[in-house]
């Protein structure tokens, strides 16, 4: 019995190692495939990483090449900022058409049209002040030539003159705080004597000349000279400037134009206004007009005389409420002035022509012009503005002596002008714009003339 124990034990013993290495090759093929399962799921999982590591290096690079092409470009806009940064550049494109009604008499009805351009560059110079040019161009004399108006139906119209001309290129440096301001170069009077807030402007506000700048002022036309500038306080400013009276570089200081005046500048509440008085003298060789009539009597071409010019002007401007600006102008200058004593080009609208070459006779004793302008924010239009003004051309007595010899009933020429501002956008602006002028050249028998246009301006 003992030995079939031993037999059976020795059995049952290879059976269960037989189970086990049954069961551990079952196990082992089990993870075996198990893991190489999971296996190929890891490698996917790092070949996908792998890709996404490739795809970020490459990222980077390109975000690197990226960041270096933007440093560059900055550092050529720093170059430009630097070169250019310092320059304020503006340019102006006027386009204007007009017609007249009721001319026939005068001259004719006509529908002309006239454009001028400005490009202004201003440059910053620190503590060295400012330089500034303004170049002009421009075609057209519109209605001008046919509507022969002592106060003027388009400022803006500059004849034939394409090319691009420098009307302006200064200098200006302020000293002690800035209480002292210097301006030298070739310079345009008005600019410093005859401003106005809302008066000033023909590419943008009023057109006819009379609203523009005193038409009695005997200004210079772009001309080389200096301009003094005293600011004591706030509200006041004090001006002296002396300039060539021909607008010529030849002899500039032989025959000038100098003026001189105070700038009051009030505050009524919110509400600003400016008030200019100024005298100014013209010591060209000006002729009387007892000399120049007498010349004519006796057919004699050449008209000489050593009288100089000289008056007095005013520019008001006063804000009354937020949206309406009221201004008035005068002017006044010698009764007896007939012209300059030479040949000598000015401008004819505020002078009649008597039939002579040789002579452009001062027509006016005095102007005056009132009126004001209204912001469309009354009528959900804050951009538009609404402009109306009167002013009339007050003949000298010496012309009314002349008239009357002439067979003419003398009258004082009026004019009235309205225009309305529609801003398009910030850089758009379109005017329609009337005026109407009566006595037309001094003459009470002249017929009442319509003149009515657009503007078109354009800023940028």
């Amino acid at each position: 019995m003992a030995g079939c124990h031993v037999k059976l034990y020795k059995e049952g013993r290879s059976s269960m190692n037989k189970m086990l290495l049954i069961f551990a090759l079952v196990i082992g093929v089990t993870f075996y495939y198990t893991s190489y399962a999971f296996a190929g799921d890891y490698m996917q999982e790092i070949e996908g990483l792998k890709k996404r590591i490739e795809e970020l290096e490459k990222n980077m690079e390109a975000s690197e090449r990226d960041t270096k092409e933007i440093k560059a470009v900055n550092h050529e806009l720093e170059c430009i900022k630097k070169a250019f940064g310092h320059l304020n550049i503006g340019v102006g494109i006027t386009g204007i058409v007009q017609g007249t009604a009721n001319n026939d008499d005068n001259n004719s009805n006509v529908i002309d049209g006239s454009y001028s351009v400005d490009l202004e560059i201003e440059a910053d110079m620190k503590e060295w002040g400012t330089a500034f040019i303004h170049l002009e161009a421009g075609d057209g004399e519109n209605v001008a030539d046919e509507v022969e108006a002592l106060t003027g139906v388009n400022a803006d119209a500059l004849g034939e003159q394409n090319d691009l001309e420098v009307a302006e290129a200064w200098w200006e440096f302020s000293l002690l705080d800035e209480y002292v301001t210097f301006t030298v170069g070739k310079l345009d009077p008005v600019v410093y004597w005859d401003a106005n807030e809302i008066a000033n402007d023909e590419t943008a506000q009023f057109l006819a000349d009379i609203f523009v700048n005193s038409i009695i002022v005997e200004w210079p036309d772009y001309t080389p000279g200096f301009h003094l500038l005293v600011t004591p306080n706030e509200f006041l400013d004090i001006r002296f400037g002396i300039l060539s009276a021909d607008s010529d570089w030849e002899d500039i200081f032989e025959d000038i134009f100098a003026a001189g005046g105070i700038d009051i500048k009030p505050k009524f509440g919110n509400f600003t206004g400016n008030y200019r008085f100024y005298g100014w003298i013209n010591a060209l060789d000006h002729i009387k007009w007892n000399n120049w009539l007498d010349g004519e009597r006796l057919n004699k071409k050449a008209y000489h005389d050593d009288k100089v010019n000289s008056g007095f002007g005013l520019s008001f401007d006063q804000q009354i409420t937020s949206d309406i600006i009221l201004f008035c102008r005068f002017g006044l200058q010698e009764d007896d002035i007939a012209g300059e004593s030479y040949e000598y080009e000015t401008n004819p609208l505020r002078r009649a022509t008597l039939g002579t070459e040789e002579l452009d006779p001062f027509a006016l004793r005095y102007s005056w012009s009132i009126g004001g302008q209204i912001t469309g924010n009354r009528w959900g239009r804050p951009g538009d503005v609404l402009g109306i003004a009167f002013g009339q051309a007050i003949i000298s007595s010496d012309y009314e002596r002349y008239l009357r010899d002439e067979g003419v009933s003398p009258e004082d020429e009026s004019h009235f002008e309205a225009y309305y501002s529609f801003r398009l956008n910030e850089s758009i602006a379109i005017s329609p714009d009337i005026q109407v002028i009566t006595n037309m050249g001094g003459d009470d028998d002249a017929d009442t003339v319509t003149v009515f246009g657009v503007r078109t301006q354009i800023n940028f």
